[in-house]
């Protein structure tokens, strides 16, 4: 049930998102950049601490207090979300 809330909440900031990032020359960049803005607010804060501050998993469950296998697991729902986002933008031609 909350995978289908976090795919519709992605969905609809992807329609506010459709010409955000016009600074990026490159159109996967400027996928990329869509994807990862159109993500729920805590799987985007779990993709950044990852991908740009180098946190581990293990810093990350015990900052959310969470345990290091639902980090691994909703990592693992923010890459397919960020897959089906790209997919969906290159389908529609963004």
């Amino acid at each position: 049930m909350m995978r289908r809330f976090y795919q519709l909440e992605q969905l609809i900031r992807e329609v506010f998102l459709r010409d955000a990032f016009p600074e990026y020359e490159d159109p996967q960049v400027r996928r990329m950049a869509r994807a990862v803005h159109s993500l729920p607010r805590f799987h985007r804060q779990l993709f950044c601490l990852v991908r740009y501050e180098n946190w581990s998993y293990d810093e990350i469950a015990a900052c959310f207090d969470i345990s290091v296998r639902r980090v691994e697991i909703e990592m693992g729902r923010t890459f397919f979300m960020l897959s089906l986002s790209l997919d969906r933008q290159k389908r529609k031609g963004w």
